[in-house]
């Protein structure tokens, strides 16, 4: 047996002992996900981390490894794996030194937009953008709530360099306070400029920016729909994106697709590689479309994702692999879980969980007021129940039960896609081990 990947220390310590032998025998762990290709058997443990290789014999009779039963890959067949979970989970949160203030605050300055994104899931909300006595009040905010360490302000929308002023006005405040923060945003880089990006770096303290694009100029025209296209378009963005590297500022480029234009994205790859291919401070990432994930296709097109990210390796572009195997156990899982450490708050001074706007019945308070809807806030930080159709799930511990919540990465077919990306990455695993 051959560890490839080391477990987490913190849940090992907890669930990685010796154990008597069982009066009942033994089977595989229900967060066993394993793996087979050219004489590699790999096991992956979705609790722990831990990747493992195996012999054929191995393989063939684990419950005779007394290594693996240590290790919690072999377990009695009595042995309760969701509430050894559920109370791992609670105890290493017990654990954790508790939180003196937030951490991250995401702002939408507005929900104004200088494009109408064909696949924008913000259609259909009203137009509000933050006034100066908002502004001047989040300032206040933030000074209240921060943690000790430096912040981090995230800029979203909309879009949010409509209101550029805005938030150099919250930077500059929070610079009169020698409060120390620094800033990073998404947007479509269009409204970028070389005077701009000196202000962002120089008040907003600005250090990472995600553009999102959707493919290749034909693409990227017809998706974006920019209300002033002369002035706004391909040109421009990738002339921003490049602005932007120059000042050391990190760009990360978000590559919407769906099935329509996945066909097109290995001559947009190329593209990218000629373009950006020598700049450091460049990388890119695909991602699927919100929209996709109801259609019968779905799990086809993830697929097809994963062999074009194998195809943006072999061009050596700098690529934020997004679908790797998560081998680092983590207490919250999105910022929609994390309310003792990040806050969204938008043009209206209004508290959500989530950026991707939810409906005003989700906001549990306010800058002027705090909190005024103490139960849902109480709702939205205690951790849920293990679901009955989750229990036995090998991917609970990478997973969250925030589907109950409405979640919009949440999907019906959420068993075969993980199916999916783990073959896809424990193959990766097998590859780098044989080459080895």
């Amino acid at each position: 047996m051959k560890t490839l990947k080391k477990p987490n220390e913190k849940v090992n310590a907890f669930i990685s002992t010796k154990h008597p032998e069982s009066e009942t025998g033994w089977r595989l762990s229900r967060w066993i996900v394993t793996f087979e290709e050219s004489g590699f058997f790999l096991m992956k443990h979705t609790f722990s981390g831990e990747i493992i290789s195996l012999t054929a014999e191995e393989f063939a009779a684990p419950e005779k490894v007394e290594e693996l039963k240590q290790r919690r890959f072999v377990v009695p067949c009595d042995y309760d794996e969701a509430a050894k979970y559920s109370e791992t989970v609670k105890l290493i949160k017990l654990m954790q030194p508790e939180s003196e203030g937030l951490k991250t605050y995401t702002i939408l300055p507005t929900t104004a937009c200088n494009a109408r994104c064909t696949y924008c899931y913000e259609e259909g909300y009203p137009v509000s953008t933050m006034t100066r006595e908002t502004a001047a009040r989040l300032v206040d905010f933030i000074c209240e709530t921060r943690q000790k360490d430096k912040i981090t302000l995230s800029w979203f929308g909309g879009e949010p360099l409509v209101c550029a002023k805005t938030i150099t006005f919250i930077c500059s405040e929070l610079e009169k306070r020698s409060e120390p923060f620094k800033s990073r945003i998404i947007t479509n880089a269009s409204l970028i400029t070389p005077e701009l990006i000196k202000e962002a770096k120089e008040v907003w303290r600005l250090d990472h920016v995600q553009v999102s694009l959707d493919g290749d100029r034909r693409d990227y025209t017809v998706r974006k729909r920019y209300i002033d296209p002369v002035c706004h378009n391909y040109n421009t963005v990738i002339r921003a994106i490049h602005l932007l590297a120059d000042a050391d500022i990190k760009v990360n480029l978000r590559v919407n697709l769906d099935r329509e234009s996945i066909g097109r994205l290995r001559g947009f790859l190329e593209e990218m590689r000629d373009e950006f291919g020598k700049e450091k401070n460049v990388s890119l990432y695909l991602a699927v479309l919100f929209q996709e994930k109801d259609q019968p296709y779905y799990l086809d097109l993830e697929k097809e994702v994963f062999e074009l990210n194998r195809y943006i390796r072999e061009l050596g572009i700098n690529y934020e692999n997004r679908e790797k195997l998560h081998t680092s156990f983590r207490l919250n899982a999105c910022m929609a879980d994390s309310l003792d450490k990040s806050i969204v708050i938008d043009p209206e001074g209004r508290f959500f969980n989530c950026e991707h706007l939810p409906e005003n019945d989700s906001t549990w308070g306010n800058i002027f007021d705090g909190i005024t809807d103490p139960e849902l806030f109480d709702k939205l930080r205690t951790s849920h129940p293990i679901d009955k159709k989750c229990r036995e799930c090998p991917y609970l511990p990478q997973c969250t039960p925030f589907y109950i919540h409405g979640c919009p990465n949440w999907f019906e077919k959420c068993r075969e896609y993980m199916d999916i990306k783990t073959e896809y990455e424990l193959r990766a695993a097998a590859e780098k081990e044989r080459k080895c």
